[in-house]
């Protein structure tokens, strides 16, 4: 009876202590928790003027895993976009055929603005814009784009406008950050007034100390959970550092609550914000 009453213990203070991690906004993605994982890639700056990198995840299986991207898609959307010349900068307007893509009413009010260009369009994951976009650059370019830069599995076989959108292509969280890392020193010889404008849209925060680029993404997955993302790269004074972060949760409520905050916790674990 003691050693039950002790096992009843350790679990009720093992869970009460994890529900305290998550109520004082300090949760992490814990090891062995197969539904989420972060992945780290830090590129950092020698004494004489070399980098060196590191990479680290959470849960390696899950990291490896390959996953619908959903929205974190729009950085490369965004970016194949500008190399063509379908978006000329930033403040450009951009729009979407209603008729292919109508106003649905449960859309959030930040998808029925008035006018939007890619800052705003970037921001508020407007979703029909995107597809618009897809549409614009076309079959060919973005397969030919997505093969050049070696995009997940490279499938857009289940449609032009939305393949990312838990569909055909998938891309896991490693791979995730080895795209950022080849897009931010332009190994895919992109227009560099491209590379620019895109960095001016994942721009979410900058202080005295770093500058924080990033981009979510959700969807629901076929077991009917919600899957979240946060990608994105920190700058500071010791480096580049590039993450991901991806996990379920059963509704879309529960994973928009924690998800920045969660990605954030490890970045602040790790000394980089």
């Amino acid at each position: 009876m003691k050693v039950i009453k002790l096992l009843l213990t350790i679990v009720l203070f093992s869970y009460y202590s994890q529900f305290a991690l998550a109520s004082d906004g300090n949760e992490l993605c814990q090891e062995g928790d197969s539904s989420c994982t972060f992945v780290l890639l830090s590129e950092l700056n020698q004494s004489d003027g070399s980098t060196t990198s590191k990479i680290s995840s959470v849960n390696k299986s899950r990291a490896n895993s390959p996953l619908s991207p959903f929205s974190t898609f729009k950085v490369t959307n965004s970016l194949i976009a500008l190399d063509l010349g379908v978006i000329k900068n930033t403040k450009q307007k951009l729009t979407f055929d209603k008729a292919s893509y109508p106003v649905q009413a449960w859309w959030p009010p930040v998808w029925k603005l008035p006018n939007y260009d890619l800052t705003t369009a970037f921001k508020y994951s407007m979703v029909a814009i995107y597809r618009q976009l897809a549409k614009e650059i076309g079959e060919k370019n973005m397969l030919t784009y997505l093969k050049k830069m070696h995009y997940g599995n490279e499938n857009i076989s289940s449609g032009l406008d939305n393949f990312w959108l838990n569909g055909s292509i998938k891309i896991s969280a490693i791979e995730q950050v080895q795209l950022l890392q080849k897009i931010y020193h332009n190994k895919f010889a992109f227009n560099e007034q491209a590379i620019e404008a895109l960095k001016e849209v994942m721009l979410v925060k900058s202080t005295e100390n770093y500058k924080f680029y990033a981009k979510t993404g959700a969807g629901k997955v076929n077991d009917s959970t919600m899957l979240g993302w946060y990608v994105g790269f920190v700058e500071n004074a010791a480096g580049v550092h590039y993450f991901a972060f991806n996990f379920n949760r059963d509704s879309y409520a529960q994973m928009k609550a924690v998800r920045v905050k969660i990605a954030e916790n490890h970045l602040k674990q790790a000394g980089i914000i």
